[in-house]
């Protein structure tokens, strides 16, 4: 459907042989240590019914699955959910499901391109999102593509014990296009 970053990776819709590797993604504790929400158990059958509403997208949520470029092994989800049509925004999510996944430029290329497609095909102007303020690498990784603090989100949770502060970030489509390419300005001249 969509990739980016050479093919690193590609998005697609979700089917339903995806489900039982989400679920089972969801059901690891220390995956939520890096998220926004809260670890909560579930029996699989529960977590799959539920689950199924996403292989359909609709007019307010968005989620695909996170493939490798060269095999196409399901890394993660990618959603914009709720998406607003009426103003033209959306909040964003990720996650991959493996701690080996993570740091390798997987996260940068299905954001990446799960902001091309919130801009070019439902034609948004700004997506937002929420990440821990102890999230080092998703910090960085949101600024360089464009992302902006917007604010206190005035939101703490906890997390391993802590309360840790939320960061609320936006991105518009006209600094995200800004920003896509001084990044392929950057690539192409160090090869």
């Amino acid at each position: 459907m969509m990739g980016g970053m050479a093919e690193l990776v590609r998005l697609r819709v979700l089917v339903e042989g995806d489900l039982p590797l989400l679920h089972g993604w969801y059901q690891t504790p220390d995956l939520w240590d890096h998220l926004v929400g809260a670890f909560q158990a579930r029996q699989e059958a529960e977590s799959l019914a539920y689950m199924r509403r996403w292989l359909t997208p609709s007019a307010t949520e968005r989620r695909l699955a996170i493939v490798r470029g060269d095999d196409g092994g399901l890394l993660g989800l990618v959603a914009l959910s709720p998406i607003e049509p009426d103003t033209g925004e959306a909040e964003f999510h990720i996650f991959l499901g493996e701690a080996a996944h993570r740091g390798l430029g997987y996260g940068r290329a299905a954001t990446a391109a799960m902001l091309t497609h919130a801009f070019d095909e439902l034609a948004l102007w700004r997506v937002r999102l929420k990440v821990l303020q102890t999230n080092e690498a998703a910090l960085r990784l949101y600024a360089g593509l464009g992302f902006e603090p917007g604010g206190d989100a005035g939101e703490t949770v906890e997390k391993l014990g802590a309360r840790v502060a939320v960061v609320a970030m936006s991105v518009t489509d006209a600094v995200f296009r800004q920003r896509q390419t001084a990044y392929a300005a950057r690539r192409s001249a160090t090869r």
